[in-house]
């Protein structure tokens, strides 16, 4: 009865979190807090993801070192496995453990069997945290070589599932730009097949620490957004594959990253070019971000290239009040309450826009 209390407190606390307005950072901590008090666990990894690609954007690590960490991502984008994030993104359920997974033979399990056992954890509990529309972020759960997650423990992730996916939501739309007056210039980097930074413009540096700032620790020298990336690049075989993602940074910035091979894919040198979205880059991320439907973000890119809603109707080939219906919506859900004040909304935060658009 206790412990069934300690869970149903535990709960409301992190819906609560919902509407507490916290940065990313802090949102991550604060559920990790939550989490440990009525789960006990030995480590922690919770990265945020790219909606469009499900590439990691940023972590909060709890006792993984960064050894760890890059061949966890090693694990996820280039080895057959159980649990998989992007596997968990796409099922009904958003919880799973390894222990159930594997029946109770961890050795079936590659992460387990060279990753965790030697690192001395044992079974582990998955979850993707999403809304109706689009997946936020993860979390992998450790325990220590022992015991399994009870029954009562994974419920109570897919009972917090939701409320941390809709919280990370909001961060993500919430966060505002720090007056930056240094120029946007891309930047580049040269990363090597094993992840070591090869070099880097001062522009790069510069974007480095942006990213790396918005982890707990901060992840250097690569962080987990460039790790993702490049590993991203370097495990597909598709000869024309050039990944981008975006991502919002420490200064609240909107970032957008892309990857190509510095020569042949077998000399494994990846360059990274890093710097401000553009307007169209950005539309995307910010459609998710707001909670839009499909028709929606169509409606609100055709807003933010100036076109009325007659030729919205035409284009999208709707009646005229149908496309002012969506964009009550977008209203609604932006808190624009005009054209004007939705450019503003949309783009209060990367001021690079207005030069670079």
């Amino acid at each position: 009865m206790a412990a069934r209390l300690a869970f149903g407190a535990a709960q409301r606390r992190v819906h609560a979190l919902v509407d507490a307005g916290l940065e990313s950072v802090e949102l991550r901590l604060a559920v990790l807090r939550e989490i440990a008090g009525v789960i006990p666990i030995d480590g922690a990894f919770f990265p945020t993801s790219d909606p469009a690609t499900l590439l990691h954007t940023s972590a909060v690590r709890i006792d993984i070192p960064d050894a760890l960490a890059s061949r966890f991502l090693d694990n996820e984008l280039a080895t057959p496995d159980v649990n998989k994030f992007r596997s968990l993104a796409a099922q009904r359920s958003a919880v799973a453990t390894l222990d159930v997974a594997t029946r109770g033979d961890r050795s079936i399990s590659p992460r387990a069997r060279e990753i965790m056992l030697p690192a001395g954890l044992g079974d582990e509990l998955r979850v993707a945290f999403r809304t109706s529309a689009a997946t936020w972020g993860f979390a992998c759960l450790h325990r220590a070589t022992g015991g399994s997650f009870t029954d009562e423990e994974i419920h109570f992730m897919q009972a917090v599932a939701p409320h941390v996916g809709e919280a990370l939501r909001r961060a993500v739309v919430a966060a505002r730009a720090a007056s930056d007056p240094s120029p946007d210039a891309p930047g580049v980097l040269t990363v090597a097949d094993d992840l070591t930074l090869i070099a880097a413009t001062a522009a790069g540096e510069r974007w480095l620490d942006d990213l790396a700032t918005a982890e707990r620790p901060p992840s250097r020298p690569l962080p987990v957004a460039v790790m993702s990336i490049v590993r991203s690049l370097q495990y597909d075989a598709r000869p024309t594959y050039t990944p981008s993602i975006t991502v919002r940074a420490a200064s609240g910035r909107w970032l957008v990253l892309h990857a190509s091979h510095l020569g042949s894919a077998d000399d494994g040198r990846v360059a990274v070019v890093i710097g401000p979205a553009s307007r169209v880059e950005l539309e995307p991320a910010l459609a998710a971000g707001y909670g839009l439907t499909p028709r929606e973000a169509q409606v609100m890119t055709h807003v933010l290239r100036g076109l009325a809603s007659k030729t919205i109707a035409n284009t999208m080939h709707i009646t005229t009040n149908t496309a002012n219906d969506h964009l009550k919506s977008i209203f609604t859900k932006t808190g624009a309450s005009s054209r004007g004040q939705l450019m503003a909304v949309v783009f209060r935060d990367s001021h690079s826009l207005r030069s670079r658009d």
